[in-house]
């Protein structure tokens, strides 16, 4: 008995060395810069929501540390990787391919009314190759490059605020006024800002106020890479503080955004109520709204069972398929057999 439980502890304490030694393989493969290439749901459908599709998404993992990008915002992490899920905060990701350049991650844990995102990332240094950003020689001789998102950009480190933001707070300009004013400046390769100046300005007695605002920074910058390599970058910001107007285009965009998400949720309320033909109702108004409004089809859809229109929810599914939503399709398959799509004559 006892020769038995020594040789299971052996053999435990090797399957636990040998799967610590696959995780720090898998630790070290991660070290670098990874950029957001593409977002779409777990089963591969594609999302029409912007405010995922159209954000900035980067991971710096720098050993026992991992600097986390999402839209300007920079901040540290730690992170822990088990069973091949990576992990920070209350984020889990299954890593589901890593081969340089490409590291796919599908989103776990998450509530059963959201639906997973799988993300794939490339590695920086060969994402740059994408692109040739503009540069130039400073007066020095030094080599400087000009920002440019997710190629050139250095990193302001701040819990929950992007230098944008935080320059912004400092600079306290006036709320009934407005106002447009540029300032630019270089983060060096050793994280220094240097030539700090003002481009334009709509009021300059506000100026020296704004140049106080972005010293406030200084201290809190890591230098931009470029293929691998740290790099001098030349930021400008532009405050446009009401100064130039929003076209009559995007106010109605977002206006019709903004009431689509509205109708979309009295829709949901009614639907929670077992009032379904309310729910279509406001559900009909949302997808007017927002003719790509994935989740609103599914739920048309959904109320359109319970009203027993079969119809109507496999037409509602094949619209779903137009927008390749493999779910959709699924259900489309199995259920929409007899259904015959409306046709133009």
């Amino acid at each position: 008995m006892k020769k038995f439980l020594k040789t299971t502890s052996i053999v435990l304490l090797t399957l636990s060395g040998l799967q610590s030694f696959a995780q720090q393989a898998l630790k070290e493969a991660l070290q670098g810069e990874w950029v957001k290439d593409e977002v779409t749901l777990k089963d591969g459908s594609p999302l029409y929501d912007l405010s995922v599709t159209g954000s900035s998404f980067v991971l710096d993992f720098r050993r026992d540390s991992l600097i986390v990008s999402l839209n300007g915002v920079n901040s540290v992490q730690r992170y822990r990787i088990s069973d091949s899920v990576f992990s920070y905060r209350n984020d889990h990701y299954k890593i589901t391919r890593l081969e340089k350049p490409i590291l796919e991650l599908q989103q776990v844990n998450q509530p059963s009314d959201v639906e997973p995102l799988r993300i794939k990332m490339i590695y920086k240094p060969i994402y740059d190759l994408s692109t040739t950003p503009e540069a130039y020689l400073a007066k020095n001789g030094d080599l400087v490059y000009v920002y440019q998102p997710d190629v050139v950009e250095p990193k302001f480190i701040h819990p929950t605020m992007s230098a944008m933001s935080k320059i912004f707070s400092d600079f306290k300009f006036p709320e009934y006024k407005k106002g447009g004013f540029v300032v630019r400046f270089v983060i060096t390769t050793e994280g220094k800002m240097e030539g700090l100046r003002m481009v334009a300005s709509s009021d300059p007695k506000y100026d020296n106020r704004l140049i106080d605002a972005v010293e406030k920074t200084k201290g809190h910058w890591l230098p931009a890479t470029y293929q691998g390599e740290i790099v001098n970058c030349e930021v400008e910001f532009n405050f446009d503080l009401g100064f130039t107007k929003t076209s009559s285009e995007q106010v109605e965009a977002m206006n019709e955004a903004q009431m689509a998400e509205d109708y979309l949720a009295y829709g949901q309320y009614y639907f929670g109520e077992k009032n379904y033909k309310t729910s279509v109702y406001y559900i009909d108004k949302a997808i007017e709204k927002n003719p790509y409004f994935v989740e609103a089809y599914y739920l048309r859809a959904a109320a359109h069972v319970f009203r027993k229109d079969i119809n109507s929810a496999c037409k509602d599914y094949l619209q779903l398929k137009v927008l390749e939503q493999q779910k959709a399709a699924d259900l489309y398959d199995k259920y929409c057999e007899n259904y015959k799509p409306e046709t133009i004559e």
